[in-house]
């Protein structure tokens, strides 16, 4: 649906626009992330509120992006699936409760899944040159520990479920998945 759209939106503007400085694959890989994010917003909107628990909802989504702007993480193959989840998993996260033992738990967790794992899938996705890796390493690990400043059960799991989003298992032959 998304990525369709995404296209049609880019052929028309390319066809409106012909001297457009971008491509029709760069105009359209825009409204991609831009209608991703936007449909992303609009599901997690509605269900917080459908749900009772907008703010945190919105929290959530934007303690995950901040994460996995510095930290990367797997992507789904389908932008449909991904606002689905994504919206899905940020207004159902705060329901969960968790002691401070769990918490704590969590955040250690989370920072050593961060420093072995982190960066993770970023290559293609980011202009970063890969001199500047070990600062998002550092980056990422210093604000999953910042966790324990705030003792938030909902940073704990958002930054959880991010952080498993970063391991690249061996697949057969070598390779990492």
């Amino acid at each position: 649906m998304v990525e369709r759209l995404a296209f049609r939106l880019a052929h028309w503007l390319k066809s409106e626009v012909p001297d457009h400085p971008y491509s029709e694959a760069r105009l359209q890989f825009g409204f991609h992330l831009f209608l991703n994010t936007v449909f992303t917003l609009l599901v997690a909107t509605i269900l917080g509120l459908l749900f009772g628990n907008y703010r945190e909802t919105m929290q959530v989504l934007f303690a995950f992006g901040l994460l996995r702007s510095i930290s990367g993480g797997y992507h789904f193959q389908s932008a449909t699936v991904c606002i689905v989840v994504s919206a899905g998993v940020a207004a159902l996260l705060p329901f969960i409760d968790l002691t401070n033992f769990y918490i704590n738990l969590l955040n250690i967790a989370n920072m050593v899944l961060t420093i072995i794992f982190s960066p993770s899938r970023i290559e293609e996705q980011t202009r970063i040159p890969t001199k500047y890796f070990p600062a998002l390493k550092i980056g990422s690990t210093v604000l999953v520990a910042s966790n324990f400043l705030f003792q938030s059960q909902l940073l704990a799991i958002t930054w959880f479920i991010q952080v498993l989003s970063l391991i690249r298992l061996p697949r057969k032959g070598g390779e990492t998945g």
